[in-house]
């Protein structure tokens, strides 16, 4: 029927609109100038969203190559071990050459985190 049809075209369309809505807002906080970067539980506590959509959201941007690993390290949120992560491009280059070497092997072989 028409009717569900177009029910279901309009629930598509809002999660197509919320999912690009929190992958810009995601982004936003990831683009920071943070040289310390971020762990998706402090992404997810600053824009008060759940972390598995803001893993998902960075899953995303790092298909298209815009997400930089700055470290790993002991997440102040959690307590517990997590990759510090970063969009910003000045961050990423001043990092240690080590870590932009670590980062060239880790696309090569397709394991960022």
């Amino acid at each position: 029927r028409s009717s569900d049809l177009d029910l279901r075209n309009s629930k598509f369309l809002l999660t197509t609109m919320s999912t690009l809505f929190q992958k810009q807002r995601v982004l936003s906080v990831l683009e920071a100038p943070n040289p310390e970067g971020f762990t998706r539980m402090q992404v997810a506590k600053c824009l008060n969203i759940e972390r598995s959509s803001v893993c998902a959201r960075v899953g995303e941007l790092a298909d298209e190559g815009k997400i930089y690993t700055v470290k790993r390290g002991i997440c102040p949120v959690t307590g517990y071990g997590a990759t510090f992560i970063t969009a910003n491009k000045q961050v990423a280059m001043s990092l240690p050459a080590s870590a932009r070497a670590h980062r060239e092997r880790a696309e090569k072989t397709g394991k960022l985190f």
